[in-house]
């Protein structure tokens, strides 16, 4: 749970980021974009966020989300 909440704080904390910079959040001057990249990759590489809900969810209630 940690993971995917640390993951999703880091992800909206970047995006303020770029956008209080504007147009300079975009350009290699700033390293935003490299930063949003990254947690992009970690959020959704191969459903990390989805499966995490699922197994969160599975423990929460006892119903397994996977057959």
């Amino acid at each position: 749970m940690l993971k995917m909440n640390n993951v999703g704080i880091a992800l909206e904390t970047a995006r303020k980021a770029r956008d209080i910079l504007g147009a300079n959040g975009i350009v290699d001057d700033y390293c935003i974009m490299r930063h949003m990249n990254n947690l992009e990759s970690v959020y959704t590489y191969e459903g990390t966020n989805d499966i995490h809900k699922l197994v969160i969810g599975e423990r929460i209630t006892g119903i397994s989300a996977f057959v």
